[in-house]
């Protein structure tokens, strides 16, 4: 045991070696060739060190939350005027820094989990994925709300409602995709009769969103929620589940689809598509109940036969929240896959090597094959379906019915005074 742990040791090191040389390559070709989001970032933390005031002096696309990490390296350097290269160059550690963190609280989670890989195999799982997601995990802000659920999960592990719900809280005011965690926690504690964990679950929510946002309120009005406008505007996006179904359906003469750069994304422009989009929202909702209503069912069952409810179960049903708010999304870009990398290092070996395959798949998609979407040809619909089918077919298997193992924790629900 101690040769393979040895082993894993140096593949964790090898990789950890592989990530950093890859991130300063990325950075030497990035730093002259900007992205659009790191352009994006660089304009907010540069108007942000300049005094103006986000939402109403300059338009911003995130949550409040979300300037925190864009604005960091600004801070870091007391205020510093900083151009674009130096701006890259801060943004890339504190990128590594996010990955440190994560890793860190994913070995604090795997504490309460007898079922998770031993400590050096779960950090070279983890370091895996991410060079398999490389090319979308650099010059994204998604790290940070990743890390802020991560915090949650273990403040529900620890029983820890109160705390729980001001880290999701503090999420979604990063990126709004939290929110849909919050239901199943509700649905988990009032499942196992913790009635007073619910409520401070909710308190808690409440609290960090209020703390996050009124200030923002104050300086900038009501213009804070011009993000949700900027979202509602957006067309269905060529990578997203609802796209790739168009594209199929107009396979046998893609010279009828066409697509348009804006909101900061390729969107469809083809027939069937303004009928997907109004669908959209009524299939969210029907999914997304049915998935409280399976949890509930699920939580109620275990609850009857062993008078708890296993952290398994649990984060099953937190994955499958996240899964169906990707899937019905207009919207499905690459980095969204990060919001569950924290949650999947927790699932079977067979599963996490599914994820894997799905994040090659995401990689070629974007950015290796991705003219072969903007400009859509055979090969590239084909490839999106398999992702997005391989995808669908990952919840499905995460859903799936198991029973309980008596070596996973059990979420018990006697209250805890620190709750």
């Amino acid at each position: 045991m101690k040769v393979k742990e040895g082993f894993f040791k140096w593949v964790a090191g090898a990789m950890g070696i592989l990530l950093l040389s890859y991130g300063f390559l990325l950075w030497q070709r990035k730093a002259t060739a900007p992205p659009a989001d790191m352009k994006l970032y660089f304009s907010v933390s540069t108007q942000l060190s300049e005094g103006k005031i986000p939402y109403r002096d300059f338009t911003v696309e995130y949550p409040p939350l979300a300037l925190l990490p864009l604005v960091l390296p600004h801070l870091v350097t007391a205020g510093l005027t900083l151009d674009y290269r130096a701006y890259s160059m801060l943004y890339l550690l504190e990128t590594f820094s996010l990955l440190l963190l994560i890793a860190f609280t994913v070995q604090q989670v795997a504490r309460f989990w007898p079922e998770s890989l031993p400590p050096w195999r779960l950090l070279a799982v983890y370091l895996l994925l991410i060079i398999l997601s490389k090319d979308f995990v650099f010059w994204r802000y998604d790290l940070f709300p990743a890390w802020l659920t991560l915090l949650a999960f273990l403040a529900v592990l620890k029983k820890q409602p109160l705390l729980a719900g001001m880290w999701i809280g503090l999420a979604i005011m990063a990126k709004l995709y939290p929110v849909m965690l919050v239901p199943v926690l509700l649905v988990y504690y009032l499942a196992g009769q913790q009635y007073r964990a619910s409520v401070r679950l909710v308190a808690g929510t409440g609290l960090a969103v209020a703390l996050v946002l009124l200030p923002v309120v104050f300086l900038s009005g009501n213009q804070v929620f011009s993000f949700l406008t900027y979202h509602q505007l957006r067309g269905l996006q060529i990578e997203s589940v609802a796209g790739g179904l168009v594209l199929l359906g107009h396979l046998t003469d893609l010279s009828r689809v066409s697509t348009a750069f804006n909101y900061g994304a390729f969107h469809l422009e083809a027939s069937g598509v303004g009928p997907v989009l109004k669908a959209l929202p009524g299939l969210f909702l029907v999914a997304f109940s049915g998935l409280l209503a399976l949890g509930w069912f699920r939580f109620r069952l275990e609850y009857g036969q062993t008078g708890t409810v296993s952290a398994d179960s649990l984060l099953r049903f937190l994955l499958g929240a996240l899964m169906v708010f990707i899937s019905t999304n207009k919207v499905f870009s690459p980095q969204y896959l990060i919001w569950l990398l924290p949650f999947v290092l927790f699932l079977s070996v067979k599963q996490i090597a599914w994820m894997g395959f799905i994040f090659l798949l995401t990689t070629l998609v974007y950015p290796v094959f991705y003219p072969k979407l903007v400009d859509p040809t055979v090969f590239g619909v084909l490839l999106l379906t398999a992702r997005n089918g391989f995808f669908l077919f990952f919840f499905v298997h995460v859903l799936r019915k198991k029973h309980p193992s008596s070596s996973l924790p059990n979420l018990s629900p006697t209250p805890y005074p620190n709750g």
